[in-house]
């Protein structure tokens, strides 16, 4: 077996009640010139047993197993249907059901004529269209390399890895890429299949990846804190935390979920906070500001109610000039450049301390930023 897809997926990416092939990524990929057998790789949990009758109904494979460990998962799955030494795999997300089959089409043959382990798709494009297109051996050398303990993060996204340890790895870069015509950005936040589906979800790893800017005396306001995941870890570390959110049902559902004495749980609008001028040390704002209409008056909000020296810890996802150069979802009001972002940060009070970006899943010095950037920032009086 050549070409085989792996679709990496999870109970949660399912629309309610809804089964139509077509509003997930099968349609494009049995579109596909090369691949030869798409087998669902999902985590072996109870909710996901819907995926062994889903798969048989798509006329697809599934495996399930190894619910953290994705290099093991994607190996085995594709084992699974009859994968050899020789094998290549594209690996996709099953919500992604705008494809580019044939930009992935042209990245098997590119990883063919190069005799590559790994293609790349540039910094400035966005790769949920296409695929992580790499050979079975390749993620078996991963397997190996990364088998010591603490490489767990690694191991559930090994893309970077690959990307950055050409000793292991040979890698190739598909420059071709796509640009679309806004029809297609219109259809696709009009279709009702792409409601936030990447939104709304708590990152376990960006709360611990903060930790270390905050200590024990530390109070801390965690503004859209969602259903309180990550105000809860930050409640284990300093004196006291409010997670607040503009959502009434938000912040019930973290009521009734943790019940920690310095932590609790308040509705506020983050261009009208009530509290007090300088009631917090630090601020936390995860994936946030594109929602705000006003993010100016947001973070001049941030501002106010920071104490002198306070810390402003924001988040935000970058803007890629390809393949639309405009945010894919639609609820982002806007997506920022780097330099933007540090103008505006600078020009509400603040000034700029640490900066990171998130690059597959791994926090990266600034300049191998891709989908998201990370600021430390210090209030400084205006």
């Amino acid at each position: 077996m050549r070409y085989i897809a792996v679709i990496q997926a999870n109970h949660t990416d399912l629309l309610p009640e809804d089964v139509d092939p077509g509003h997930y990524c099968i349609p494009a990929l049995k579109r596909s010139k090369h691949i030869e057998r798409i087998v669902i790789a999902a985590p072996d949990t109870p909710e996901n047993r819907i995926f062994m009758d889903l798969a048989k109904f798509w006329g697809i494979d599934c495996f399930l197993g190894y619910e953290l460990d994705v290099v093991k998962r994607i190996i085995r799955a594709a084992e699974s249907v009859g994968a050899d030494k020789d094998s290549i795999i594209a690996r996709v997300l099953l919500n992604r059901f705008y494809l580019d089959i044939e930009m992935i089409d042209e990245m098997f043959d590119l990883i063919d004529e190069k005799e590559s382990d790994f293609i790349i798709l540039p910094y400035d494009f966005d790769i949920n269209f296409g695929a992580d297109v790499l050979t079975l051996d390749c993620l078996r050398r991963v397997d190996s390399v990364l088998k010591d303990s603490g490489a767990e993060n690694q191991r559930f996204r090994p893309w970077l890895f690959i990307e950055e340890n050409t000793e292991y790895f040979k890698t190739a870069i598909y420059d071709n890429v796509p640009s679309y015509p806004l029809k297609r950005l219109e259809q696709i936040r009009s279709s009702g299949l792409f409601s936030e589906r990447d939104c709304g979800t708590f990152s376990y790893f960006t709360y611990k990846f903060i930790e270390k800017f905050q200590d024990s005396k530390d109070v801390v306001l965690d503004i859209a804190c969602g259903r309180g995941e990550g105000s809860a870890i930050l409640a284990k570390k300093c004196s006291e935390v409010i997670g607040a959110d503009l959502s009434s049902d938000s912040i019930m559902e973290a009521r009734a979920a943790h019940e920690l004495p310095n932590l609790k749980f308040e509705v506020q609008d983050g261009c009208n906070m009530t509290y007090p001028s300088g009631r917090f040390s630090v601020i936390v704002c995860m994936n946030t500001l594109e929602h705000v209409e006003d993010d100016r008056r947001f973070l001049e909000n941030c501002h106010r109610v920071l104490g002198d020296d306070g810390l402003l810890i924001l988040e935000v996802p970058l803007l890629r000039r390809n393949p639309f150069n405009f945010p894919l979802i639609s609820s982002h009001l806007r997506e920022y450049e780097k330099d933007d972002l540090i103008d505006l940060i600078s020009g509400c009070g603040f000034e700029v301390k640490h900066l990171f970006g998130m690059n597959r899943g791994q926090y990266v010095e600034w300049r191998r930023a891709r989908e998201s950037a990370l600021v430390v920032a210090y209030r400084k009086e205006l």
